[in-house]
């Protein structure tokens, strides 16, 4: 531990260069008076502190037009790297390739996924879900959450019932004989940490009438938006 607190001191203290600043070099030059871990880790950190505040000291002596553009591009620098973060781990667009959930996301329509709220609040009917096509797992697919774990999902007339009873659903177009035609076999009960998904566009898309309920630790995001075509 003193090993890696004394390296992450000569770092800080000289980075690159061969000596750092008067003060830093101080703080390193007493750094082996110290006795145990718990000391030199203490030492360490007082020697961050006084390095941060040399070199802000050392920046305020720069001319003013080298500090802005150095702040710009340490603006730059950051703002690229939290959007990049974000789309990896938060927020992120996603292309729709087929008419599956039309009309709510059109074929070639982009929208956008949040990868961390539903992780939080959990999964609720209606929501749209992005997951992998689980016999095509390199693909992912979007549907529509028609059942919870505990739900007990037909198909009669045409008509999708949860619970015995039938689920309006106002985002299916067209004629209700032709755009609601569904074939879910026999009454299915959703198990515990699965999900019952369709696709809007039931006459297009495979789902849980072919794969049965998904597991929900297979979620990787969930529809916020349709950000193209604009509406």
């Amino acid at each position: 531990m003193r090993r890696a607190a004394r390296a992450v001191l000569v770092a800080a203290v000289r980075g690159r260069r061969e000596r750092g600043g008067p003060w830093g070099e101080a703080v390193l030059a007493e750094f082996d008076r110290t006795n145990g871990r718990w000391e030199a880790l203490r030492w360490a950190a007082g020697g961050l502190r006084a390095v941060w505040h040399e070199r802000r000291a050392r920046v305020r002596g720069l001319p003013r037009a080298v500090r802005i553009q150095r702040a710009v591009a340490a603006t730059a620098v950051l703002g690229l790297l939290a959007a990049l973060a974000i789309n990896q781990f938060a927020l992120t667009s996603r292309y729709m390739p087929s008419t599956a959930m039309a009309p709510t996301v059109p074929v070639a329509g982009r929208f956008l996924l949040d990868k961390v709220g539903f992780r939080v609040t959990g999964f609720e009917r209606g929501d749209i879900i992005e997951f992998p096509i689980p016999d095509v797992p390199a693909d992912h697919t979007v549907k529509r959450v028609v059942g919870l774990p505990g739900d007990t999902i037909e198909c009669r007339d045409g008509r999708v019932y949860r619970d015995g009873t039938a689920v309006e659903e106002p985002y299916l177009t067209g004629d209700p004989q032709t755009s609601r035609t569904v074939d879910c076999g026999g009454p299915t009960t959703v198990p515990a940490g699965q999900l019952y998904v369709l696709g809007d566009n039931r006459t297009a898309s495979r789902d849980s009438r072919d794969w049965g309920p998904i597991p929900q630790t297979s979620v990787g995001g969930r529809l916020l938006t349709v950000i193209w075509p604009l509406r």
